[in-house]
Formats: structure tokens, C-alpha cells, sequence
């Protein structure tokens, strides 16, 4: 699929279907609305025809990915204003004037699109080379890991459905993006929604979009999820907390491969391959009717399961000294290494907050630890070694700690549910389900 991102102060019509009879797909995001835009793409058309003032541009060009291929469209009398050459000169891989000849703006969006293909193929070929296979190695050491790791390789390039399961910090999101890595449409987009922040009210726009005036606000046209994934990948995180009502919705377009936007009249499609994740029990949220049996089993094609970092203890030590390196050269502090003791620290500390708790506790250690070496007081858990909590069991620190974060957003927002769920970054079924778990009724 070849595609093409269009920044411009006015949407072209024309332009983008005779692109589209060419078989180039085209997203076109207005420069009043960059805020959804992907700055991680492979090419991008900057439309600056009828606009003297490019500062815009600049700050748009300075935030995309260095590969990023840029072209320029432009009315031929820009030519003569010294900030688009300089734009131009510094930025662009190459340029084209209006009124342009859709035949040579097309072989030149190809020709692009045909260097893009190429440096991947060189990145994808370097990715599966010997020594990017060991780098992956020294990271992976446990059973469950490597064997989960054989198993996203054998999935990976089919267009079967994966959820993706395991508690948060785990590295769900990591694991879709390995599994559109190693797809057949690793050249396509890859989309994320985080269902667990969406109120009922903006999901049908965020999934599906929504036509210009279709709502009070609605002022352009804004393309859904499902759209600008395409091609590619969809990845649905925290799908469990997905409000009931829009269910549906999904499910719909899952059998069908069509879907409407809200305020549309004729139904749309999108081809594009699901990759689900939750933490939460999928199991117990449909006996509990918080989640539809028939959406389950249309994005439950394959589980792949991730095991908490305290089931996983070989690569505690690996992943620690991988974010030590990694954070010691971005923050320019030299080399820095964990002492034994904080060794012994890290295997002892059962790491709740799983490989996010880890990056985390690095990160802040490589910045407060002194003579390049970390301790045990850099990384924080001198509580979790002299106060033995842990007797207690996991599940029943868990269910307090998440017991006093309910009443704590409660009383701070005063009842007021909605922004409890958004302050928690959970969904307000979620929400009731566990305030109902832990009886929580007078606050």
C-alpha cells in the first residue's frame, strides 16, 4: 500500500483522489489540527501553495522522524520568497509547483516511496543480522520470554487477531509493535488507541471519525483510528476497559470490515489487522456483563501471554544493566554500573510495577548515583528489603494499594464519577466494577 501524509492549511479533494486512482493513499491533516498528527512517518507531501508564512512548516519539520522524506508543493511564484527556498534547500528531498500534472507529482511520490521501501529493507536486514540477534539475547533470558518470543515470530506474519494479555508495565504495547514489525504490513501505519482512556461520548469518533459539522465542535473532518490505520496495524491497549455501549460498534466492523462515522451516510472500510491488550480478566468482566462473549472471541485469535518481571527473575538483572547503558548514554554521564548489593536488591524486590517500575528506578538511579555506581539508596528499595510486607501476599497489597487510590480520587473530586475515571485513567464502567469490589459506598 503506498501512502503519503499531506500537511496543508486546506484540504484538496482533487489532489487526494487523483492520488487515490493512482492507488496512493492520502492523510491529510490540517495545520490548525497537528495535535493527532504521526511524526513518525515515511513521507510527507507539506502543502504551502497560497501561504507566504512557513514558519508552520519549520516547526512541523523539526519534530518528524529524521528518515521522514519531505516534499514540497508550491505555487511557482513561491519560488521568489527566500524562506520557502531556504525551506526547500534545507528540508526537502524534492519539490513540485502548481498547477501540478498528477502523472509527475505521481512518479515522484514513487520514486520516494521506492527509496523508503529500500532503507527499510536495509533496516529489517541490519534488525535480523548476527549481532542485532545477540544485542536482543543479552536482554531475553528467561524460558517463558524466549518461548513467547518464538511464538509472536510464528504469529506475526499472518493476519489472525492477537490479544495480548498481562498486567500493566509488562511491555504489551512493545510486543504489538514486535508482531507489526515482523508483519507482512510493517510498511503501513501503526495505530494506537488506548481504550481505557476514551468516555463513551468520543469513542465512535476517535475509532470510527467524523464529518465536518456532524457535532457541536466538529469544525474539519477528522479521520478515526480504524481509518488512519489502513494498511496496517490497529492496536486496541486496554481493551477491557472499553465502555460497554461502543462494544458493538467495534464488533461490527470486526465481522464486516465496515464502519460508519458519525455524522457519515455511506458506510466505509479499512483493512487493517487487530492486535488487542488488556490486564484485566476478559473472563470475569463477561460474567460480570462488562464485556460482550462475541467481541472476545473475534479479537481473541491467538493469546500470547506476558509474565510479570517477579515470574521472570533471569532477565531482571539483564534488562537493569541494558536501561543502565542505555540511560548513561543519553543523559552523557558516562559509564555507569550496579554495585552487587543493588544486584541483590533487584532480585529480592518483587517489582509490582513490572518492567515500567524498572526503566523507572534506572533512569532516576543513573541520574543520583555518584562514582558511576549504583546502590541500593539510588534504586530506592531499602524499604522493600528491611520491612518484610511482601508476607502478606501480593494480591492483597494490590487490592489495597488500588482500594486507597478509589477513595483518594473519590474524595479529592468530590463524587463527580467522570473525572474520578479520568483522573485514574480507567473507563467509568471500570470504575463502578471496582468501587463494587472493594464496597466502597459512603466516601
Amino acid at each position: 500500500m503506498k501512502r503519503v501524509n499531506i500537511i496543508g492549511h486546506s484540504y484538496d479533494s482533487f489532489l487526494c483522489e487523483q492520488l487515490r486512482r493512482k492507488e496512493i493513499y492520502a492523510d491529510y491533516y490540517s495545520v490548525d489540527d497537528l495535535a493527532r498528527f504521526d511524526y513518525e512517518c515515511h513521507l510527507l507531501l507539506l502543502d504551502l501553495r497560497e501561504n507566504e508564512q512557513v514558519s508552520w512548516a519549520e516547526t512541523a519539520i523539526r519534530k518528524l522522524h529524521k528518515s521522514t522524506l519531505i516534499l514540497v508543493l508550491i505555487d511557482r511564484q513561491q519560488l521568489k520568497i527566500q524562506s520557502v527556498q531556504q525551506l526547500i534547500g534545507q528540508h526537502a528531498w524534492d519539490y513540485h509547483t502548481a498547477p501540478f500534472e498528477i502523472d509527475r507529482l505521481v512518479r515522484l511520490m514513487g520514486h520516494a516511496l521506492g527509496v523508503i521501501r529500500i532503507r527499510l529493507q536495509c533496516s529489517d536486514s541490519h534488525r535480523h543480522s548476527p549481532a542485532s540477534k545477540v544485542k536482543s539475547e543479552v536482554i531475553i533470558k528467561s524460558p517463558a520470554m524466549l518461548e513467547l518470543a518464538k511464538n509472536v515470530q510464528r504469529a506475526a506474519p499472518t493476519d489472525i487477531p492477537i490479544l495480548v494479555r498481562g498486567e500493566s508495565g509488562t511491555g504489551k504495547e512493545l510486543i504489538a509493535k514486535k508482531i507489526h514489525n515482523q508483519s507482512g504490513r510493517s510498511f503501513g501505519p501503526f495505530v494506537v488507541v488506548n481504550c481505557g482512556s476514551l468516555t463513551s461520548g468520543v469513542v465512535q469518533s476517535e475509532l470510527f471519525g467524523h464529518e465536518k459539522g456532524s457535532f457541536t465542535g466538529a469544525v474539519n473532518q477528522h479521520k478515526g483510528k480504524i481509518s488512519q490505520a489502513n494498511n496496517g496495524t490497529l492496536f486496541l491497549d486496554e481493551v477491557g476497559d472499553l465502555p460497554l455501549d461502543q462494544q458493538v460498534n467495534l464488533l461490527r466492523f470486526l465481522q464486516e470490515g465496515t464502519f460508519d462515522s458519525v455524522g457519515g451516510t455511506t458506510p466505509q472500510s479499512s483493512n487493517v489487522r487487530i492486535v488487542a491488550a488488556t490486564h484485566i480478566d476478559l473472563e470475569e468482566a463477561i460474567e460480570l456483563g462488562n464485556f460482550r462473549l462475541d467481541l472476545f472471541y473475534r479479537l481473541n485469535g491467538i493469546t500470547i501471554e506476558l509474565p510479570p518481571l517477579r515470574e521472570r527473575k533471569e532477565d531482571i538483572i539483564p534488562l537493569a544493566s541494558h536501561f543502565c547503558q542505555k540511560y548513561a548514554k543519553e543523559y552523557s554521564v558516562g559509564e555507569c554500573k550496579l554495585s552487587k548489593e543493588a544486584y541483590y536488591a533487584m532480585m529480592q524486590h518483587e517489582w509490582a510495577g513490572n518492567v515500567r517500575e524498572l526503566i523507572n528506578r534506572i533512569r532516576r538511579a543513573v541520574l543520583l548515583c555518584e562514582n558511576s555506581m549504583i546502590q541500593i539508596q539510588d534504586l530506592e528499595l531499602e524499604e522493600t528489603i528491611v520491612q518484610p510486607c511482601f508476607a502478606q501476599g501480593l494480591k492483597t497489597i494490590k487490592d489495597e494499594v488500588e482500594k486507597h487510590a478509589l477513595v483518594t480520587a473519590i474524595q479529592k473530586h468530590n463524587g463527580k464519577m467522570d473525572i474520578v475515571a479520568n483522573d485514574l485513567q480507567i473507563s467509568r464502567a471500570t470504575l463502578y466494577r471496582l468501587i463494587d469490589k472493594h464496597e466502597i459506598y459512603a466516601v
